[in-house]
């Protein structure tokens, strides 16, 4: 109740084009053509998504006249904004990460962010920015990452950085800048990191200093179509770790550039076309006796053009070769040398998305054809045959209707969801697909519950007479009170869904970590406690128990085995593949910090778990009970075309 109120309250005071976390904290009106900017009924709100809209100026103000004050993270990105006044941002003291990327800015007015000394990510990239004014972000005290990357910038003042004394990474590329004044980026004293690549007509003077700061440690210099880089270039970038020059003009490099490079560990070569003669042994020399890599992204690996005999061959076969009075020859074996590169986390993401594209679809085909043939043959056999129709097989049928569901859910919506992120009812679907998949995943633990339940009371009161027509209405009600009960169960977890680029909870993260303790809860582990509870009962009575069986008994000892084998398969199952899937999305939803990739794998084993479970219940009724067994084999042989026993055959047996 507690986890419903706090979705409801927050979804009541949300705005109507909007969407709200319901810990009150993230608000999102993306996608919501907004032409101003939507009033806050509810406070505090730290996080903004306004992104995709029709904004297009942001007045004097226009923060404050709304009410939005508290706020932490704003994203305006892709919001057609050409204009911003330079009191538009009033009040925004707490904000942490501002992005206006992909917007239509031309330029930016001095005061625009000031006051924002919280400010630590500011995004200006793919807008039309041609010059930055002297000061323009003087204030700025604690921004550590500045993403100026393709606008149309062609020069930089020597006081444009002024005031950004925390500065750690400066994203430049792809602008249009040629040259850089050496003291440009004098006043960012703890710059770590600074992207110039995709610059085509930088640069780098062969006779001057071209960066005078000491604190890059990485420098990106790939697609700027330089063609020399001389050690008087770099004399001054003492702390240097990365050189990345891939993708240049470069034909040789100087060696003695190392020397003024002292901490270099990589430098990144591929893309150019090396003349890998005496000139650049020396280098190659020089970076294996100083444990420097000269190597290239991903697969892309640093290749000789010239000479001739070692044209596209890795540069490694410079260790294959000598310098003999100016001329380089090379070893007859030359051509076993063994490319390397630095292998980075795109390239483990790269891999996972190549397993989410190629093997995935796969295992849900396969997991989907299995699951649906065998559980469709268990309603098959329980609805065509009335001898069939018994209590315990009625839990059966509905547990067989769930497991389609489930399966249906988790095998068919995932691709509908890649297509739907242009559908106007995107959040809609989103939301049904939590909801569906939740109430599934809740019947199964449920109705084992009350098979086991009922298992125990064939055990110990055997005899008991019952009259049919109030079992079949007590059989009606305990299953329509499931399905609401597991119903009711899943509506926090389907207020928790919302479509952003793709259908999930992480935006409403804070509040799902509640969600999904509360699932773990009632989802697994109190149904898990009554099955377990009912075979332990069970089993003491037995233990107890030491009365003969008349010939009827026996028979009706054997059906309740048969049933009880049954039972004790499904829960075998379900501890196998949902308790499994629980605990680790509960762990993971949990962890706080970033996600390894490991993480991401273990998820999808998970769901893969969680599928599997409807796929084997069938295949736990199949070995367990004789008689679901012929009705397995008679269904199946009969679909094939081939002789099968009868019903009446079925039935003797």
């Amino acid at each position: 109740m507690w986890l419903l109120t706090k979705a409801i309250d927050s979804s009541w005071l949300c705005p109507r084009e909007c969407w709200c976390d319901p810990e009150e904290d993230i608000l999102d009106c993306s996608h919501a053509s907004l032409k101003e900017l939507p009033q806050i009924y509810h406070n505090p709100i730290y996080k903004l998504y306004l992104h995709h809209n029709n904004l297009s100026i942001l007045a004097k103000k226009a923060f404050v006249s709304k009410s939005i004050l508290q706020i932490e993270f704003l994203h305006l990105h892709n919001c057609q904004i050409s204009y911003i006044d330079v009191d538009a941002f009033n009040g925004l003291v707490l904000l942490d990460f501002l992005n206006l990327y992909d917007n239509l800015l031309t330029g930016l007015k001095v005061g625009t962010f000031k006051n924002m000394t919280h400010l630590q990510s500011l995004h200006l990239g793919k807008n039309r920015i041609k010059n930055l004014e002297a000061g323009i972000f003087e204030g700025l005290t604690s921004l550590e990452w500045l993403n100026l990357a393709h606008n149309l910038l062609y020069s930089l003042g020597s006081d444009t950085f002024i005031g950004l004394t925390n500065l750690k990474n400066l994203l430049l590329w792809h602008n249009r800048l040629s040259t850089l004044h050496p003291d440009v980026f004098m006043h960012l004293t703890k710059l770590n990191a600074l992207y110039l690549d995709e610059n085509e007509q930088l640069q780098i003077p062969s006779n001057s200093s071209f960066l005078n700061i000491q604190t890059v440690e990485f420098l990106y210099l790939q697609d700027c179509n330089i063609s020399s880089v001389m050690p008087k270039s770099f004399e001054n970038a003492t702390n240097l770790a990365k050189l990345i020059l891939s993708n240049n003009n470069l034909k040789t490099i100087d060696y003695n550039i190392f020397r003024v490079m002292p901490k270099l560990t990589h430098i990144f070569l591929d893309g150019n076309p090396l003349e890998c003669d005496c000139g650049l042994l020396k280098v190659w020399r020089w970076c294996q006796e100083h444990n420097i890599e000269v190597v290239g992204y991903v697969e892309h690996f640093v290749l000789c053009e010239s000479p001739k005999e070692v044209s596209g061959l890795w540069l490694g076969v410079l260790g294959k070769a000598q310098c003999i009075n100016g001329s380089i020859m090379y070893e007859e074996d030359y051509n076993s040398a063994v490319p390397n590169y630095v292998e980075t986390r795109d390239d483990y993401f790269s891999r996972y998305d190549n397993f989410i594209t190629y093997v995935e679809p796969v295992i849900h085909i396969l997991l989907f054809i299995f699951g649906v043939i065998g559980n469709v043959a268990v309603l098959v056999a329980i609805i065509c045959n009335s001898g069939m129709r018994t209590v315990p097989n009625v839990y059966i049928l509905n547990l067989a209707v769930s497991d389609l569901l489930l399966l249906t859910i988790n095998t068919i919506f995932p691709y509908i969801n890649k297509v739907s992120d242009s559908w106007k009812f995107r959040d809609v679907l989103c939301q049904m697909f939590g909801f569906f998949r939740q109430s599934s995943i809740g019947v199964s633990p449920y109705l084992i519950s009350v098979l086991s339940i009922l298992r125990y009371q064939g055990i110990s009161r055997p005899l008991h007479n019952r009259r049919q027509s109030m079992t079949r209405i007590i059989t009606i009600a305990t299953i329509l009170g499931i399905w609401t009960i597991c119903s009711l169960f899943a509506i926090p977890h389907t207020l928790a869904m919302h479509f952003t680029e793709e259908c999930s909870v992480w935006l409403s993260l804070k509040y799902y970590q509640k969600v999904v303790v509360f699932e773990l809860l009632v989802f697994c582990i109190f149904p898990l406690g009554i099955t377990v509870c009912m075979y332990c009962l069970a089993a003491i009575h037995l233990m107890r128990s030491t009365n003969i069986a008349s010939g009827e008994v026996h028979n009706q000892g054997n059906s309740r085995r048969s049933t009880t084998r049954i039972v004790l398969s499904f829960t075998l199952v379900f501890v196998v593949s949902l308790l499994p899937y629980h605990l680790l999305w509960t762990s993971i939803i949990r962890r706080e910090s970033d996600y390894p990739i490991e993480m991401y794998y273990m998820y999808n084993i998970s769901t893969y778990l969680l599928i599997f479970n409807s796929c084997f219940n069938p295949v736990a009724l199949c070995c367990s009970s004789k008689c679901y067994r012929s009705y397995f084999k008679h269904y199946l042989l009969k679909c094939c075309g081939r002789k099968s026993p009868t019903t009446a055959n079925i039935a003797k047996k």
